[in-house]
């Protein structure tokens, strides 16, 4: 089909089904997600995951620079103790629960510390999707983008912990050190926040000589892309090398900020939508069943690890009773981190073998069966939550 037809066909459908939802209360992503689904590889094959891959990193991208400028230094400051509290102990809580259930069922524990370090992972574009749909404000708004901002590095980490371990209780022969291990993930952050801090305050800088909506639309793009080539070339963490661009503009120039949000917002619809029906077009149907227990187990102890560990982390930092409550019903959405980091699983097992392979194969299918899952679930609780936290309204039908 031609690639044209395909974009045009992609934007009207996607908003067709968010249209249609809408109706029911349940968040425009949700629309877009099944939209991609019904041209994915499940019914027509029409929208294939090589397609307009590049709006994938735009997308990510944006939604990093979104987060990052909508979090003020003082906001932080009052909230950083419960962020820091919610953020390590949600991860590490669905790392832990999930760790132990998976390993009590397979019996093998390398089977346990994967899927553990996997689950630990929040997807942050749905979430900012149904901020932005129900215009909300507040703190628990901030606290929920400053744990999903957070969240996807503290799953790197973890999972450069877990994998030489299970490695080493596999069939697999590591030959890396704990500290080798460590070093990766540690220096994709540490490059990620220098990267991102210097083009940020390069911006910064040069923000008060754009005086036009578009010239700040095309300056703003330009930059996202850069951060995003660079974090491609240097393998650093896209989301937070433009998280952390975001965050030093909407704090060294936040009157330009504010001016940006809005000509931004007005971009990414179309972004957004074809981004998450990319995201709907690669998951396929026909895995649901193979997902079996060990897929049900996962995203119970996964959903439950999250709910417990932001509770326990809200309460400990005496965050606000909405935090406590309902900021674990946000977590629930898990998408490209988690996906990434099971081919990469996969990748590191199969060069071991055939059962290497079967493994890499299993950890694969597992996490695309239940991500179809979570992610037609997770934008909906996540409504719920910002609901019940009184922080947001009801878009026009």
């Amino acid at each position: 089909m031609d690639l044209l037809l395909l974009i045009g066909i992609t934007l009207l459908l996607g908003q067709v089904g968010a249209k249609l939802l809408r109706q029911l209360k349940v968040p425009q992503v949700v629309g877009y997600i099944l939209m991609g689904v019904l041209l994915g590889r499940s019914v027509l094959n029409w929208l294939r995951p090589g397609t307009l891959e590049g709006v994938t990193g735009i997308a990510l991208g944006l939604i990093g620079f979104t987060i990052g400028s909508q979090l003020r230094l003082f906001d932080l400051r009052r909230l950083g103790r419960s962020i820091l509290w919610i953020s390590l102990l949600e991860a590490f809580g669905a790392f832990l629960l999930v760790a132990l259930a998976v390993w009590l069922l397979t019996g093998h524990l390398y089977y346990g510390l994967i899927f553990g370090a996997l689950a630990s992972a929040t997807a942050p574009a749905a979430t900012v999707d149904v901020l932005q749909e129900y215009r909300c404000r507040g703190i628990f708004t901030t606290t929920l983008l400053a744990v999903v901002g957070i969240d996807d590095g503290i799953a790197i980490l973890i999972y450069g912990l877990a994998l030489p371990f299970a490695k080493l209780l596999s069939f697999a022969e590591s030959n890396a050190s704990l500290t080798s291990s460590l070093l990766i993930p540690l220096r994709e952050l540490g490059g990620s926040i220098l990267v991102g801090a210097l083009l940020g305050f390069l911006f910064s800088r040069g923000l008060r000589l754009l005086t036009q909506p578009a010239e700040r639309l095309s300056v703003t793009l330009a930059v996202v892309l850069i951060a995003c080539g660079l974090a491609a070339t240097w393998d650093l963490s896209l989301i937070l090398t433009n998280m952390v661009i975001g965050l030093v503009v909407g704090n060294l120039a936040p009157v330009q900020a504010r001016r940006l949000e809005g000509v931004v917002t007005s971009f990414t619809p179309p972004v957004y939508i074809i981004f998450f029906a990319l995201v709907g077009s690669r998951l396929d149907v026909k895995l649901l069943p193979v997902m079996g227990v060990l897929g049900v187990v996962y995203i119970i102890c996964r959903a439950a690890g999250k709910f417990a560990g932001s509770y326990l982390g809200a309460r400990i930092s005496a965050a606000p009773a909405a935090v406590r409550r309902y900021l674990g019903l946000a977590l629930f959405s898990q998408a490209g981190v988690a996906i990434g980091l099971a081919i990469a699983a996969a990748e590191d097992f199969t060069a071991v073998g055939s059962e290497g392979a079967q493994f890499g194969n299993l950890v694969i299918n597992t996490i695309t069966a239940t991500t179809f899952v979570v992610q037609l679930i997770g934008p909906t609780l996540t409504r719920i939550a910002v609901f019940k936290a009184g922080e947001a309204k009801e878009p026009p039908r």
